[in-house]
């Protein structure tokens, strides 16, 4: 330092600029001067370049030989784990991702080996791990350790390459398994265990209500499970066996015991006979006729409590239609002596119940009784029933009113007609009978019931082609009809059913005749019209007898329509003449002779009607065919009954010959 300090100054120096002078004052050296032992000397802008350029090359030299350091490392390493990376206590170092998984598995298979205890309600289900493939997630922990090291700037992956391969690097084991198979095993448990509640109930035994009490159910948290489930599967270090304690929630039924109790009690106050009233008119209806109606149902309210059937009331309602209804008395038209349309009998309106009006007056006034209140009597509704002939029309319509058809039939009373009783009560029920525009007539709806009571008697009947003087009820009632049709047909009306007999009757007009019938099985033939006219059709029936001679008039009375009725000469083919036969009988005394069966010749026989208006047009014209069958007469005549025959003689025992001794 001394020789140094001896040294002249460098004579050629250059001046220094005013950057790089320091200053007095300052203890620093200016810039681009260097202090050596308390002097200061200067540099030059050559000096600081070749100083920065030499730095930068070193720089650049020593990331040169970082990089190609880095990449033969890495190149060496190429495709698999680099050095130091460990997963638990398995070191990975230099593995090939193939090489690492087998590694693994090989190393975790313990992960599978164990069970999961599903528990609950006093029961359990074991799940072991193999079923649910809980096993360790290879492919995420070898992806990740292949990640480590291979990112980052060169000299941040230098150093992390170094550091791990000094200290090591730990990659955390994944536990994984099939979630879709864990929660059918919870779902499965969870139906071996889970409930459904018992709603409670109530029913009618005998004339009392019971109630069946209800049962609360459980119900697994399914979710709740599966997620502590997970938990333990997703942690590697989870023991090899765990317990889970299903979540149960107690599921109260729809229908409580109480709710029922209190739908009982309910039922109790309205199961109590109730009236329906009309005017000073009354119908009960008992009460255990509507605690059959009762039925129990979740109410609109939520609530639960009795019901009313609708099909139950209605049916109820029914059974008493019948009392509650009056039928329409139609207005009629009186005659007078000179038999003459003098008058008309007023028509009276009719009553029917008004079964959807009265089933929710009832069902309400029921429903009142279940929240305490005390109704008896229920007033019910009703429908006025108009008369089909009202007075008025029927007194516009009488003094117009004329007969404009009759038809008068004789027969001999006897045993075949009931004495003439099975003749003249259907003609006394038609009498007075309006049938007014449009409307058909039906014989057999028209007379009412037949019955012994009302005066019918057994009478004469044609069965399988023979007369049985007794064989059916009301036998003979086939004059009445055949004399109204044959009034019908003259008043040029549309007619309608029509069946001639089996075989001819000479009482009636040649295929103009109209029996009817109701057989045993079911079978039905009518007799019957429509009055197609504009005005209504009075039905006169009237009956007499002169000595054994009965005889039953229809006349039709009505207001002119002008019509004109004519009827062909009737038609006569296939004539089959009948004979006469002689039984003998010993059912009547000897020689007395009794006719059972007339000889009716067998015929077919055509009929033409024709019927024209007012203007001559033809507006009904119809032929009627009657196949009528031959009868063989029969006389019976009483014989004596046969000698008895006598015994025969007793024929003599054989003659026995002692043996010789």
């Amino acid at each position: 330092m001394d020789q140094l300090n001896d040294q002249p100054a460098p004579a050629a120096a250059e001046p220094a600029s005013d950057e790089s002078v320091a200053d007095p004052a300052s203890d620093e050296p200016a810039s681009g001067a260097t202090a050596v032992a308390g002097r200061r000397f200067r540099l030059g802008r050559p000096t600081v370049r070749r100083f920065l350029a030499a730095f930068t090359f070193g720089i650049l030299g020593v990331l040169a030989i970082s990089a190609g350091a880095l990449a033969a490392f890495e190149s060496s390493n190429n495709g698999r784990i680099l050095p130091g990376i460990h997963v638990g206590s398995v070191d990975l170092s230099g593995l090939t991702p193939a090489e690492a998984r087998a590694r693994l598995n090989d190393a975790y298979a313990s992960l599978g080996e164990g069970e999961l205890v599903l528990a609950g309600a006093g029961t359990s289900r074991t799940v072991t791990y193999a079923s649910v493939g809980r096993r360790l997630d290879v492919d995420a922990v070898v992806d990740e350790a292949m990640t480590i090291g291979r990112s980052g700037e060169t000299l941040e992956r230098i150093a992390s390459n170094i550091r791990n391969m000094v200290r090591g690097v730990q990659v955390n084991p994944q536990a994984t398994f099939e979630p879709a198979a864990l929660r059918r095993e919870v779902q499965a448990f969870a139906r071996s265990v889970d409930l459904d509640p018992v709603d409670a109930t109530v029913t009618l035994a005998g004339e009392d209500f019971v109630v069946e009490a209800g049962v609360p159910g459980r119900s697994t948290d399914i979710d709740a499970v599966v997620l502590a489930a997970t938990a333990l599967l997703d942690d590697p270090a989870s023991p090899a066996g765990t317990r889970v304690a299903e979540p149960l929630e107690v599921v109260e039924p729809a229908v409580t015991t109480d709710e029922a109790g209190a739908a009982r009690d309910a039922a109790a106050l309205i199961a109590v006979d109730v009236t329906l009233v009309d005017g000073t008119d009354s119908w009960t209806i008992p009460g255990a006729t509507i605690r059959g109606w009762i039925t129990f149902a979740s109410t609109p309210d939520g609530g639960f409590g009795p019901v009313l059937a609708e099909d139950g009331l209605e049916a109820g309602l029914n059974e008493i239609a019948d009392d509650v209804a009056r039928a329409p008395v139609d207005a009629s038209f009186l005659f007078g002596n000179g038999n003459a349309v003098v008058g008309v009998t007023e028509a009276k309106a009719g009553r029917a119940i008004d079964v959807p009006g009265t089933m929710a007056t009832l069902a309400e006034a029921i429903q009142q009784r279940a929240r305490g209140l005390t109704v008896g009597q229920v007033p019910v509704s009703t429908t006025i029933v108009e008369p089909d002939l009202t007075t008025s029309e029927a007194t516009e319509t009488a003094p117009l009113m004329r007969k404009v058809s009759e038809h008068t039939t004789y027969f001999p009373i006897g045993i075949k007609n009931g004495q003439g009783a099975n003749i003249w009560i259907p003609a006394r029920d038609i009498d007075g009978y309006v049938v007014l525009p449009g409307e058909w007539f039906d014989f057999w709806e028209a007379i009412g019931p037949v019955t012994r009571e009302r005066g019918y008697k057994d009478g004469g009947a044609i069965i399988n082609g023979k007369t049985e003087p007794q064989g059916a009820l009301a036998g003979g009632i086939c004059s009445c009809s055949t004399t109204l049709f044959n009034a019908a047909a003259k008043a040029g009306l549309e007619m309608g059913a029509r069946r001639n007999h089996y075989y001819y009757i000479d009482r009636y007009p040649l295929g103009l005749d109209a029996t009817v019938f109701q057989s045993s099985s079911g079978s039905v033939q009518t007799m019957s019209f429509r009055n197609d006219t504009a005005n209504p059709i009075l039905i006169r029936g009237i009956g007499w007898n002169v000595g054994s001679k009965g005889y039953v008039k229809f006349e039709l009375w009505s207001v002119p329509s002008g019509r004109t009725v004519s009827f062909s000469k009737p038609i006569v083919k296939n004539v089959k003449p009948a004979s006469d036969s002689t039984q003998y009988t010993t059912s009547l005394p000897p020689g007395v002779r009794e006719r059972i069966e007339y000889p009716v010749d067998g015929k077919d026989v055509w009929v033409t009607r024709t019927v024209k208006d007012a203007a001559g047009n033809v507006i009904h014209q119809e032929t009627y065919y009657s196949h009528y069958a031959r009868i063989t007469g029969i006389v019976q005549i009483g014989a004596a009954a046969p000698a008895p025959t006598p015994p025969p003689e007793p024929t003599p025992p054989p003659e026995t010959t002692p043996a010789p001794g």
